[in-house]
């Protein structure tokens, strides 16, 4: 099968979106189908191994011409990530104003020099299948217009939701607007691919008839480092390897739990890879517990990877809200392969929240009272070791189980290609 991708984020670049849709790329390729692809530039932070040969990727955009802000991708494209509070009206203002400029997203300016790259190649390469990657949506649109040219199918992955993301609140005139670009863009798929099954059922009811699947995002096993033997410990580490959506993805109820053990809070720390001081160190100095947080630099995936692996619990933040339910971070499944303890923050009635305990993978709680429990117990573990979770706790969860189902998928709605 000869296949097309269409993803702004790709190796090198090192963000999530990138992970996923690159190891799909090295899974297809190797098992044996011509796969190109069209990526945005290779700016920013490249760390993340690229597991195919170069020639097969084509970036239409060079890094000096990447949007700003492109480089680092941000789910809440019309809305301040900082920490600091701008006055109301001015905060308004800027919402409204990156709401207009940025239609549908950020990376719109990738969209023309895309399809003229696409367009050159296909003249004399034609894919049986385009598959595009969002976010950013502009993937989807690119991918849509390319099909309505050629005549040549197309598949829409969304590992985020697009119209309705509670993490992306737009102006209500904007929300209008994505809901017709989305009709008008997935009504022309003949597929869709989701990583959530609350997201699939969602998208079933809006386009009934289309074909759906759910595909996690999982995790690497070649990747995955590993589970370091069961040891005495001094302290517990307590990791998170991932971004903050302030005021949605929130650590405070963790903060004021280890404000509650008293002199025993010595006995941890948490440490932070990804979000900036500004959005940790403020909160945990609210609760008087700044001497126990420690905020790093962003790492590389396979450095991420290993910290994970070495940590003494992982701390997993979503929003504590019902419209979070069918929200499922990529970071759950390199989680649960660490298979170290999970501290789980956020809405304890979703999907995580069931996996979670389904597994036996650790602690689904807001309430400080609870948190402080579970860091007790993990505190009383640290002389013979904190025990890692069982094998079963990742079962069925490799990308390579996961990308076996998705070809399966392609397969059955184009036997012929």
């Amino acid at each position: 099968m000869k296949i097309l991708l269409v993803s702004f984020w790709f190796p090198p670049v090192n963000t999530i979106g990138a992970v996923r849709i690159g190891k799909f790329a090295k899974y297809m390729h190797a098992a044996g189908h011509d796969v190109r692809i069209l990526a945005g530039p290779a700016s920013g932070n490249l760390t993340l191994p690229l597991e195919l040969p170069a020639d097969r990727v084509l970036r239409p955009m060079p890094p000096q011409e990447t949007p700003r802000s492109a480089s680092a991708p941000a789910r809440r494209d019309h809305m301040s990530h900082t920490a600091a509070q701008p006055h109301p009206l001015t905060a308004a203002l800027k919402r409204h104003y990156y709401a207009l400029r940025h239609i549908p997203d950020r990376q719109s300016v990738w969209g023309p020099p895309a399809l003229r790259t696409a367009r050159d190649l296909m003249r004399q390469w034609r894919p049986d299948l385009i598959l595009a990657s969002a976010p950013p949506h502009s993937s989807l649109r690119a991918a849509h217009r390319l099909s309505r040219e050629s005549g040549v199918p197309w598949i829409a992955e969304l590992r985020d939701p697009w119209a309705n993301d509670p993490y992306n609140p737009p102006p209500l005139w904007r929300q209008w607007l994505d809901l017709l670009l989305e009709r008008a863009t997935l009504r022309s798929a003949a597929a869709l691919v989701t990583v959530s099954p609350l997201v699939a059922q969602d998208l079933q009811t809006r386009y009934p008839g289309k074909p759906v699947i759910t595909v996690f995002n999982g995790y690497t096993p070649e990747d995955t480092p590993a589970i370091p033997p069961q040891r005495p410990l001094d302290r517990l580490t307590i990791v998170y390897t991932g971004t903050i959506y302030v005021g949605q993805r929130d650590p405070s109820p963790l903060f004021a739990a280890i404000a509650q053990l008293g002199e025993r809070r010595h006995r941890l720390e948490v440490r932070f890879h990804g979000p900036s001081e500004a959005e940790i160190l403020p909160l945990a100095e609210k609760f008087g517990v700044q001497d126990q947080v420690f905020v790093g630099t962003s790492l590389p995936y396979r450095d991420s990877l290993a910290a994970q692996a070495n940590a003494g619990a992982l701390l997993l933040l979503q929003r504590n809200h019902p419209t979070d339910a069918g929200n499922i971070p990529a970071k759950l499944f390199e989680y649960l392969a660490a298979r170290r303890p999970i501290l789980l923050l956020g809405y304890e009635h979703g999907f995580v929240a069931g996996m979670i305990r389904d597994r036996q993978a650790g602690c689904v709680g807001n309430a400080p009272e609870v948190i402080a429990r579970q860091l007790s117990q993990w505190i009383d573990q640290l002389a013979a070791g904190i025990p890692p979770l069982p094998p079963e706790a990742c079962a069925s969860l490799d990308r390579t189980t996961q990308f076996a189902r998705y070809e399966a998928f392609l397969r059955a709605q184009f036997p012929l290609a």
